[in-house]
C-alpha cells in the first residue's frame, strides 16, 4: 500500500529495503533525546522495535502499524511515520491508536512531519474507520507539539500513563475529523 502526497511517498515499512537507513537517522544525537535514547539504536533493537512490535501493532489493530516518508525526487528516507496502539509503560497496549513521526534531522523544519502525519492520519480516519487518533510528546518537545496542532489535533491532558514518563497527550475524535471546523490546517 501506498500513500502520496504532494512531495512525498509514504510506503509500508519493509525491514529488507528501510531498517538500515532508518537506523541511520538516528546517529543524530538530536533524533534521538526526544525518544529517550542516549546511544544510537543497534539492529537487534530496530528490529524488536519496528518489525517485532508490528506484527503486534498488525495484531491489535489491522491496517496499523509503520510508514517509511520518502522524498518523491530522490527516494531519500525523510522519516517514519507510526500509526499503532498506544503502549502504557509497561508496554501492553492501551484501546487508543496512536499518530507519531520520527524524522531525519536534514529534513526538520520543512513541513515534512504535518504533511506526512495529515496523510496517515487521514488514512486512520478514512480506511481505517479509527474512532480517534491520539498523539503524545514529552512535554518539552514544542515541535511535535506544534505538529500535532497543524494536523488538528487537539490538547487533552499532560499524563503519564504512556510509554511511562509524563508527556502530553493530543487527540482527535472521528466526528471532529469529519467536521468542517476542525479541518487541517
Amino acid at each position: 500500500m501506498k500513500l502520496d502526497t504532494e512531495r512525498f511517498r509514504l510506503n509500508r515499512y519493509n525491514p529488507e529495503t528501510d531498517l538500515l537507513e532508518h537506523q541511520a537517522m538516528y546517529q543524530s544525537e538530536a533524533v534521538r533525546l526526544p525518544l529517550g535514547w542516549i546511544d544510537p539504536p543497534d539492529l537487534g533493537l530496530m528490529t524488536r522495535l519496528y518489525v517485532d512490535r508490528a506484527e503486534r501493532w498488525e495484531a491489535h489493530t489491522p491496517g496499523s502499524g509503520t510508514f517509511t516518508i520518502r522524498w518523491k525526487d530522490s527516494g531519500r528516507l525523510a522519516g517514519i511515520i507510526l500509526l499503532k496502539a498506544l503502549p502504557f509503560g509497561d508496554d501492553s497496549f492501551s484501546e487508543h491508536i496512536e499518530i507519531g513521526w520520527h524524522l531525519a534531522e536534514p529534513d526538520w523544519g520543512k513541513g515534512v512531519a504535518t504533511e506526512a502525519a495529515s496523510k496517515v492520519m487521514a488514512y486512520g480516519f478514512e480506511q481505517l474507520e479509527l474512532p480517534a487518533v491520539w498523539a503524545i510528546a514529552t512535554t518539552d518537545n514544542y515541535r511535535s507539539h506544534r505538529v500535532m496542532e497543524r494536523i488538528g489535533l487537539r490538547f487533552t491532558e499532560e499524563t503519564d500513563r504512556y510509554y511511562g514518563e509524563t508527556g502530553v497527550l493530543y487527540g482527535m475524535l472521528r466526528e471532529e475529523y469529519y467536521s468542517a471546523d476542525s479541518e487541517p490546517a
